[in-house]
């Protein structure tokens, strides 16, 4: 076997390194560089591991071409090595240009979206580890091989069978030690990319659960982390809606309350008291006391109404038709004509949308002692008589506003309530109000409640009924608005 001396085997693996080198600025930017971050790290290894390759197999071709020397053993060994060597070579620089890449992603270069494909750690760490104890293997036993090759070519005593083997020892002992080496180095930088993305995906999620939502986690990788950190901005940008809503529904909520009366208007020989409990941070409820000149006469308009559906749509709607209510009501010549109106235009309004609002308008007529009022709809007062103690509802054969713009709305009329008597006006969220046992509270419970309050004021009966539906519910989330008006007679 010919031996070559050791500067031209040094000057036989240096050439291919050399031209190898002198690619890699060129084939870096070309197809490193080139492609997007997320990537970046993979074409690295690929290509510093195909550079390694490529210089091995120069290598063995010029011990082929030129020495002779047998492509299959001595080339394939020298290859092996080479590959080895570039295996590690090229995790450590592509993990290198992965802290690059988490560098430019925490200075703001960075993409927020979850990877469009995963590479999962699991088949990776496979793929590594397979690969280096292939390699590892492969040039243990060549270095085992060629040494008992050696040994076998030697004239040995017991003396030196002892020195030949602390030699092959400490050989297999340097180049397990090299490679061990090599693991460790790959482990602890493999170990500090993985921290610092643990780092920023904890910061920022430690930011979030303080309310900070300014922060996002760049995306780095292709693997769990880059899924993770992607997920993780789409649930900051989901809270950032979430809190721009809610502070919308809040100035929602703000401007409905100004809708509701600050207080209930003198009347006399009336008390007069209402509220309402939205469900949400907005209702589909209101009540309203409308001033209204007629007959040179200036009567008091209570209305109370519901409209279908929750949240910001129903208020909006809501808002609407209190808005058509009060516009009609100052021009009317009559609560049914006032009706009317108010249907006509809020049927233009929400046509299509399947939406509807149910309404009870009374006009309290100071002069004639009569009430009159139209049901549209809604769930039928209840006029309690504490002298006969009885109960009468005031039901008319109306449709909700919003249905259709042709219909002509009845109008009928009682007495003003008397001493000891006491009209309550609400929405269905007291009478349909559910317990744990998904029982309504129903018409008999109201009534109980308005027989056993009917000698305290207005306000006393209103929130008594307020304080029954509570106690009734219990802890449960409040399912639908309620809106109560009372008028009690004096």
């Amino acid at each position: 076997m010919v031996r070559l001396p050791v500067w031209e085997l040094g000057l036989i693996i240096l050439f291919p390194m050399l031209i190898a080198m002198g690619l890699r600025g060129m084939l870096e930017k070309r197809l490193v560089d080139s492609v997007p971050a997320i990537r970046q790290s993979l074409m690295q290894f690929r290509l510093e591991l195909g550079l390694f390759l490529g210089a091995g197999l120069g290598m063995a071709l010029i011990l082929l071409l030129i020495y002779h020397f047998p492509l299959f053993q001595s080339g394939m060994k020298l290859v092996l090595g080479i590959v080895t060597v570039g295996m590690f070579a090229a995790l450590d620089l592509a993990l290198a240009r992965e802290r690059i890449v988490i560098g430019d992603a925490l200075s703001g270069r960075a993409s927020f979206e979850p990877p469009r494909e995963l590479s999962p750690m699991t088949r990776k760490f496979s793929l590594v580890a397979t690969s280096i104890l292939l390699l590892i293997t492969g040039i243990i036993m060549l270095v085992i091989i060629r040494d008992v090759h050696w040994l076998a070519e030697q004239d040995l005593s017991m003396d030196s069978v002892a020195i030949l083997g602390r030699s092959v020892l400490v050989e297999i002992i340097f180049v397990m030690g090299f490679l061990l080496l090599m693991v460790i180095n790959l482990v602890l930088s493999y170990a500090r990319n993985l921290r610092i993305l643990f780092d920023n995906e904890t910061v920022v999620l430690e930011r979030v659960s303080r309310g900070d939502l300014t922060r996002k986690v760049p995306v780095a990788t292709r693997d769990e982390m880059g899924v993770i950190a992607g997920h993780t901005n789409n649930m900051i940008t989901a809270l950032r809606e979430g809190v721009r809503m809610r502070e919308g529904l809040l100035i929602a909520q703000e401007i409905q309350q100004h809708f509701l009366p600050d207080s209930a208007p003198e009347f006399p020989g009336l008390e007069l008291a209402g509220s309402a409990r939205f469900s949400d941070e907005t209702g589909g409820d209101f009540y309203d006391f409308i001033e209204c000149e007629r007959d040179a006469c200036s009567r008091t308009a209570v209305a109370v109404g519901d409209v279908s559906g929750h949240g910001i749509g129903a208020a909006l709607l809501m808002a609407a038709g209190r808005a058509h209510i009060r516009q009609a009501a100052s021009v009317a010549d009559s609560p049914a004509e006032a009706i009317n109106m108010a249907n006509r235009h809020l049927s233009r309004d929400i046509e299509g949308t399947g939406r509807f609002l149910t309404l009870f308008y009374m006009e309290l007529d100071p002069v004639e002692q009569i009430a009159t009022w139209v049901n549209a709809g809604h769930q039928p007062p209840v006029l309690y008589d504490s002298a006969s103690d009885t109960f009468t509802e005031l039901r008319t054969p109306n449709i909700p506003l919003g249905v259709t713009e042709d219909w002509e709305y009845m109008q009928d009329e009682i007495p003003l309530p008397g001493p000891g008597q006491v009209l309550l006006i609400g929405t269905d969220g007291a009478w349909e109000a559910h317990n744990r046992d998904n029982e309504m509270f129903g018409n008999d419970r109201l009534q109980q409640v308005i027989r056993d309050n009917a000698s305290g004021t207005a306000q006393d009966v209103l929130k008594a009924v307020e304080d029954a539906v509570h106690a009734f519910t219990g802890d449960l989330a409040q399912e639908d608005d309620l809106t109560l008006v009372v008028i009690k007679g004096k």
